[in-house]
């Protein structure tokens, strides 16, 4: 099916075909994030943020927002309400964003993940991972805490639409894969649940990168108290072969 008749049958719909359960250890035999292919956005002031390259983060930077286990290479992402303003809300975020920008229709593209949900913010809610654009999250996961789901959120201009992509672990522990293709599908797979998307019109111009995310939504009281933290005991991106 071409992209414009695949977009148009699914009308933003997310092509909610049906979701498909695979075992949850096909998603835990992965490796140690790599952060030297990553660039690290944290807070550095009340109204800056502070970009860390991969070159730093392969010598063993730390901060009170990022840290690198030495002996397993887990890496621990930590935010809190003392972040830049956005729009007169505070909605803090520590990003690890892919190295590399692509456009959709040029290469295959696959995030796979493995974290722990280390702390909780007041509301319950973590963006564990996302695409993002210069214009903002094309597609993005959201931890729910208070329901014990990750839901997957696709962006399409000033609209958005969210489904339920799986279930967190009593644990805590969550894994999750986003893959894009060239034909215009998106598939999320969270904890062994399978959902096949459609990528929305807004991303089919701008360039987009793969970001790991510990972040808050929406207003927090500004403060250091209002803690997330996510541990990734793996993280990978790739662009295989069309």
């Amino acid at each position: 099916m071409s992209l414009p008749r695949l977009l148009c049958a699914t009308c933003l719909t997310l092509a909610l075909a049906g979701t498909a359960l695979l075992p949850a250890s096909a998603m835990d035999t992965r490796s140690p994030p790599q952060a030297g292919s990553f660039t690290l956005q944290e807070p550095q002031a009340r109204l800056k943020l502070r970009l860390v390259p991969g070159t730093t983060l392969a010598t063993g930077y730390h901060s009170p927002f990022y840290q690198q286990n030495p002996a397993t290479g887990a890496i621990t992402l930590r935010t809190d309400g003392l972040q830049p303003f956005i729009r007169g809300q505070t909605a803090s975020a520590t990003v690890l964003r892919e190295g590399t920008a692509w456009y959709f229709q040029q290469t295959p593209a696959d995030m796979n993940a493995s974290l722990h949900i280390d702390t909780w913010p007041s509301d319950q809610r973590i963006i564990i991972g996302r695409i993002q654009s210069p214009h903002g999250p094309v597609v993005e996961l959201v931890a729910d805490g208070h329901r014990s789901q990750v839901t997957v959120t696709v962006h399409d201009g000033s609209s958005a639409r969210s489904i339920v992509a799986g279930t967190i672990y009593p644990d805590r522990n969550v894994s999750y894969a986003i893959s894009s293709r060239p034909n215009g599908t998106l598939v999320v797979v969270v904890n062994g649940s399978r959902s096949v998307l459609a990528m929305p019109m807004a991303g089919t111009a701008p360039v987009m990168w793969f970001e790991a995310v510990a972040g808050q939504t929406g207003w927090h009281m500004p403060c250091h108290g209002d803690t997330a933290q996510v541990t990734f005991t793996s993280l990978e991106v790739r662009h295989p072969a069309p």
